[in-house]
Order: structure tokens, then C-alpha cells, then sequence
């Protein structure tokens, strides 16, 4: 099986000095795995999980099987046959490798295999401590921010439209992760992006309740998008922030005395770009003033 892993690395990339070195594999053996020479998608995702847990394996060849991976459960069939061939533990394994870039693929992939998936959301969430471990990787300072990008995009479509694992992000204390992002001035735009469009996902699954906006007021969710109104002139933010505030307020949010002056503040730097903001979010915050 070694041998056929490393003749595979070598021939996915051409290298005719590593196919030399790696010999022919023996073709009972290829007979054996491909049936005649063409895997099937199932066999393809066990074997580039198998490259990517090889410690043998170089870090540029682990890329190569896990962007394979990624595009294969693409394909709906393939996502969900993630846990039909117990490769889920094998993936949360790999967000504590060492290596940034392998964290963030897997992270993508997360995002990929459930995004508009219920079934892949389901099975994910059978998976203790998955959740968790995403939830940690961005509250890890250490973790470069191509890393927490992806976590966000993990998150937000493990969240959206799935009540219960809402409810499981919710009792982890996920929503602290919010306004730190939003507030921090070394948050870059796509980072803060992301924070926003998990607020999306996180309401999209549940009614907007008095309990759900006390605690996004409590997490300091609602204070940190009225910030952004004030410090941000990126015009994909600002419309993200609105139409999460108009949600806000179509739901019963009544303003306090201190947001209501930071919110008037805030409109007064972004009128000037109503026109290419969204005109009824605009109009439904516009109104609480």
C-alpha cells in the first residue's frame, strides 16, 4: 500500500525521476483497489485522507490529496458519504496538524460538504467535539487569519437553517466570538465579513425571540455591528450590518439610550452612501431614530 501511495503522488504530478524511483505497483494490487484501473469517488476520498494522514507524506502532497477531496464532496452524494465511510473523525483530526494551510482546507471542506446540506449537518453534529474544535480555532489568537476565515465559513454553514446545532453554538458561548472580531482594528474586511454573515446564519434557523436579542445584546453582538456603522466604509459590511439591525428591529428590538446615540453617529458617516446601500434596511434602521 506504500508503494502505491507514493507511485500515486508521483504520477498525479509528472515527476518521472519519483515514478522511477517508486517502481510499477503490482497490478493485482491496482486491480484490486480500482476495479480495472478507474477508483470510484469513494475510494478516492479514503485514499487522499489516507495521504493526508501519512506522516510520510510531504506537506505539498497532503495539499494536493485534500484539494482533490474537496472538490470530489462537492458533489452532494459525496458529502454525505463523509460519515457512511467514517471520515469525519479522520478531517477534525486534522484541524490540530500542525500546519496552517492543512487546517484551513479542512475547515473548508467542512464548509463545502454541509453548506445547504442537512444531512451532512446532521452527521456532522454526531461528531463530539467538532463544533467545539472550530469554535477554538478562533478564539486561538495564534491562528493566522486565513485560518479563522475559514472557521467562519465552517460555521456559518453548519449553522444556517439547523436549529440544533444553533442551539449546541449557542450553549458553547460561540456568540462571544462576535464582537472581538468586529471591534478589533486588526480584523480585515473578509474576516469581519464572515463574523457578520454567521450573525446571518445563527438568526436564520429560529425565531427571533426577546431571549435570542438579550443575548446577542449580552455577547455584545448588537453594540459591535452599531460600531461598524461608525468605523467602517466598506459598503458589503455596512449592508451586511443593516439588513442584521432591520432583522433587529422587524423582531421587536427596542434601542437603549447609549445605542441609540452610537447608531445616530454612525448614520451620520454613512448617509451620504445611501443610495448604494439597501434601501429597506437603510429605511428600517433610518426609522428607530
Amino acid at each position: 500500500m506504500e508503494k502505491l501511495l507514493h507511485w500515486s503522488i508521483a504520477n498525479s504530478q509528472g515527476d518521472k525521476e519519483a515514478i522511477a524511483k517508486a517502481g510499477q505497483p503490482d497490478p493485482k494490487l491496482l486491480q484490486q483497489l480500482f476495479g480495472g484501473g478507474m477508483a470510484d469517488d469513494p475510494t478516492l476520498m479514503k485514499e487522499s485522507m489516507t495521504i493526508v494522514l501519512s506522516p510520510e507524506v510531504e506537506l505539498d502532497n497532503k495539499m494536493i490529496a485534500m484539494d482533490n477531496f474537496e472538490m470530489l464532496i462537492e458533489n452532494l452524494d459525496n458529502a454525505n458519504n463523509i460519515e457512511n465511510l467514517k471520515l469525519w473523525d479522520p478531517l477534525l483530526e486534522v484541524l490540530s496538524f500542525e500546519e496552517a494551510e492543512l487546517r484551513a482546507t479542512a475547515l473548508s471542506i467542512i464548509g463545502t460538504a454541509v453548506q445547504n446540506n442537512p444531512t451532512s449537518q446532521d452527521n456532522f453534529l454526531k461528531h463530539e467535539g467538532g463544533l467545539e474544535k472550530i469554535i477554538h480555532l478562533i478564539n486561538d489568537s495564534t491562528q493566522p487569519i486565513e485560518v479563522k476565515i475559514k472557521a467562519l465559513y465552517a460555521l456559518s454553514n453548519l449553522l444556517r437553517n439547523h436549529a440544533d446545532m444553533a442551539k449546541k453554538f449557542e450553549e458553547m458561548k460561540g456568540l462571544d466570538i462576535i464582537a472581538p472580531i468586529l471591534t478589533d482594528k486588526s480584523s480585515n474586511t473578509k474576516l469581519k465579513m464572515r463574523t457578520i454573515s454567521l450573525l446571518t446564519a445563527f438568526l436564520s434557523c429560529q425565531d427571533i425571540t426577546e431571549q435570542i436579542i438579550s443575548t446577542l445584546r449580552a455577547d455584545g453582538a448588537v453594540c459591535a455591528a452599531i460600531h461598524c456603522l461608525n468605523t467602517e466604509s466598506d459598503l458589503n459590511i455596512l449592508d451586511r450590518v443593516l439588513h442584521f439591525l432591520s432583522q433587529l428591529i422587524s423582531s421587536g428590538l427596542k434601542f437603549n439610550e447609549s445605542e441609540i446615540k452610537d447608531l445616530t453617529s454612525g448614520f451620520k458617516k454613512i448617509e451620504p452612501l445611501e443610495d448604494r446601500l439597501n434601501e429597506d434596511d437603510f429605511l428600517a434602521v433610518k426609522y428607530v431614530l
